[in-house]
């Protein structure tokens, strides 16, 4: 039975660490709560990176993004844009969370420390202020919570075509 590590997140006024720097913090402990697979992690924490940036772009107002509305590989990513709202900061917060946090509990469901990594990713959620129940996946109709939910399904997707053999284990 692996012990909750959970990796507090402090909301204070004299906080320094960034919304980025938390869900990194949390891919670092999923990481640590898993089998050794070196090169899965690599490629995990590669694309937490793209979806952390992709909501920080779009807010941007840039559209300077790595997947959305782009085509890598063979992976072709729709996005239409998004209004831009007067807090950006807020926006992109949200987007970052909501992303990462689906991309945490698609990657590692069958991982041996996923009640652990579930436990921690929910605290950082809930200290945040954010309702892991939404699911949906409508940018279009909704905020930047259906956003960054967006972001992580276009990034499962796209992974299964990088070459990594996902849906084989």
């Amino acid at each position: 039975v692996m012990p909750l590590l959970y990796f507090p997140c402090q909301l204070s006024a004299q906080t320094t660490k960034s919304v980025a720097r938390e869900w990194n913090e949390q891919v670092l402990y999923a990481i640590s709560a898993d089998f050794a697979r070196p090169t899965v992690h690599a490629r995990n924490l590669f694309h937490t990176s793209i979806a952390i940036y992709d909501a920080w772009s779009v807010y941007e107002g840039s559209g300077n993004t790595y997947l959305l509305g782009k085509t890598v590989g063979s992976y072709e990513s729709e996005f239409f844009g998004v209004p831009i709202p007067d807090d950006t900061n807020s926006a992109q917060k949200a987007a970052m969370s909501y992303a990462v946090y689906r991309i945490i509990e698609h990657r590692y469901a069958a991982s041996p420390g996923i009640v652990s990594i579930t436990d921690s990713i929910n605290q950082l959620m809930f200290d945040l202020g954010y309702d892991p129940t939404i699911t949906s996946t409508d940018y279009l109709n909704g905020g930047p919570e259906e956003l960054g939910n967006y972001i992580a399904s276009q990034l499962i997707e796209f992974g299964y075509t990088d070459g990594s053999h996902e849906l084989n284990n």
